[in-house]
């Protein structure tokens, strides 16, 4: 081949090089698969069980016909209930699987972060889900800086983490790991440098367990089992998506937490 039509950059790599590169490559290919595998026996353990649960409730109503109104109610109960966690399993999964999806561009606009946080914020609030919380929220209005960003995608990050800590903050999960009352949930941001926003998003509840932390952004972890021991299983993918749309930003997203004294989780998006 003609030395003119290669890169310098070419020219200098050795077969050796482009081996190492080519292994990397595929050991990635493989991790990744593994990693779908994964999840998708996961997801497949998760639909198969309200499924279970539906299919038994309606063989129950149709072999007694004599069921009573209190129990026909508590059959029509259990499957509204399962049907619902379908509902959102399927409708997460469409979602982190269109988000991954590179060759659909997002639709990004500059947004004053200030305003967009506080609006998220107050609409937040009336949520009947923080009912028993005190949200604190820590934006000076002095924050001058704009992020470019698909607006109802980053909502549903922020959502994501906001209903993770009241779901896993209150109500029974207190007694279990003794954390401290009043339970607060804090939305909070400030600039550590000139080219970048940080929000984080932090309570103090039950904490994540230090040996579940390193996981639980990964699509085939349970996150209720880390920050719950004992409850409900689930799919874990509301981290996961929240994940994949900060990368997909051009941020990052982690977490640090504590048992007992509670969890924060930060993102770093560019900013002008």
């Amino acid at each position: 081949m003609n030395k003119e039509f290669l890169s310098p950059n070419l020219e200098k790599t050795t077969v050796e090089e482009l081996t190492v590169q080519l292994l990397e490559a595929h050991s990635k290919l493989q991790e990744l698969q593994k990693e779908r595998e994964s999840m998708l026996a996961n997801i497949s353990h998760d639909l198969r069980a309200p499924i279970t649960a539906i299919r038994s409730a309606l063989d129950l109503a149709n072999a007694n016909e004599n069921l009573s109104p209190g129990e026909f109610k508590q059959t029509l109960a259990l499957i509204d209930r399962r049907t619902r966690t379908l509902e959102d399993l399927i409708s997460d999964m469409y979602y982190l699987f269109c988000v991954e999806d590179t060759s659909r561009p997002l639709n990004t606009i500059p947004v004053d972060a200030c305003t967009f946080l506080e609006e998220y914020f107050y609409d937040a609030t009336i949520d009947a889900r923080y009912n028993d919380f005190d949200m604190q929220l820590d934006v000076s209005p002095e924050l001058a800086c704009t992020i470019n960003i698909e607006p109802q995608k980053i909502v549903r990050v922020l959502d994501n983490l906001m209903t993770n800590s009241a779901k896993y903050s209150g109500g029974n999960n207190v007694k279990q790991c003794g954390s401290a009352a009043p339970l607060y949930i804090r939305l909070s941001a400030y600039m550590p440098d000139d080219a970048h926003l940080l929000i984080s998003v932090s309570d103090n509840g039950c904490g994540i367990s230090a040996d579940a932390l390193p996981n639980i952004f990964n699509r085939t972890f349970t996150v209720s089992d880390a920050r719950t021991p004992g409850s409900a299983s689930g799919s874990g993918l509301g981290l996961s998506i929240a994940k994949v749309i900060v990368e997909r930003h051009g941020g990052d997203i982690t977490c640090k937490s504590e048992v007992g004294k509670g969890t924060s989780f930060d993102i770093v998006l560019p900013a002008e």
